[in-house]
C-alpha cells in the first residue's frame, strides 16, 4: 500500500512539473521584489590535512542579489523549468566614462508563487581593472544595476535602478563580460538553499 501511495505521489508531482513546463508566461510574470548591492570579502574556509595560512587582507567582491517571485496559475508544487537572468552592472571607469558589464545566469526548476533569490558577483580583479579600486571597493562605486528575465526567449520581468530614458543604460554604454554566476566563485558552497538552482551547462 505504501509503495502504491508513493507511486501516485510521484505521478502527481510529475504531472505538476509537466503542466508548469507548458505555461506561457507573459510580460511581468516575474516580479522583482528587491535588489541588494553589497561588497563581500573573499570567504575563508578550513580544510583538514593542510596547514592553515593567515590571509591578512581578504579581497572585495561585488554581490548583486535579486529577490523575485513567479506569478502564474499553476498546480501545487509546480515549477518553471528554466528562467534566464541577464544582469547588467554599470560603473564609471577610471577615465570617468560609463562602462557596463553583463552576464547570464540560467535558473532551473523555479517554484511558482514562492519568494526566490538569484545572485551574481564581480571579481576583485575586474572591479580593480574598471574602477582602479583594487582594495576598499565600495558599493557606491556602482552607477547602475539592471536585470532582464527571459522565459523561452520572451521577456517576462526585469528591473533597472535608473528610470525614464536611462532605464536601459546598457544600450547607451554597450556591454562587455565580467559578471559571474555564484557557482563560478568562492561563494559557491555558501547559502545553497537560499538561491534558485542553476543550470551549470
Amino acid at each position: 500500500m505504501k509503495k502504491l501511495v508513493t507511486i501516485f505521489a510521484a505521478f502527481g508531482l510529475f504531472a505538476a512539473v509537466v503542466q508548469a513546463q507548458n505555461l506561457q508566461l507573459g510580460p511581468n510574470s516575474v516580479d522583482v521584489k528587491k535588489v541588494e548591492v553589497e561588497v563581500q570579502k573573499t570567504p575563508q574556509f578550513q580544510a583538514g590535512g593542510v596547514n592553515n595560512k593567515n590571509i591578512p587582507n581578504p579581497r572585495d567582491w561585488l554581490e548583486v542579489e535579486v529577490e523575485f517571485e513567479v506569478d502564474a496559475r499553476a498546480p501545487d508544487n509546480a515549477v518553471v523549468g528554466e528562467l534566464l537572468f541577464r544582469y547588467y552592472i554599470g560603473f564609471k571607469d577610471q577615465s570617468g566614462n560609463g562602462r557596463t558589464i553583463t552576464g547570464d545566469v540560467k535558473h532551473k526548476n523555479v517554484m511558482i508563487g514562492e519568494e526566490t533569490y538569484s545572485a551574481v558577483y564581480v571579481s576583485p580583479d575586474t572591479l580593480g581593472e574598471i574602477t582602479g579600486e583594487y582594495s576598499n571597493f565600495q558599493s557606491s562605486d556602482v552607477a547602475a544595476v539592471g536585470v532582464e528575465i527571459f522565459y523561452n526567449g520572451v521577456l517576462v520581468g526585469g528591473y533597472s535602478s535608473l528610470s525614464g530614458t536611462k532605464a536601459k543604460f546598457w544600450e547607451a554604454t554597450g556591454t562587455g563580460p565580467g559578471i559571474l554566476s555564484k557557482h563560478e566563485t568562492p561563494f559557491a558552497l555558501l547559502w545553497i538553499d537560499r538561491y534558485a538552482d542553476v543550470d551549470k551547462n
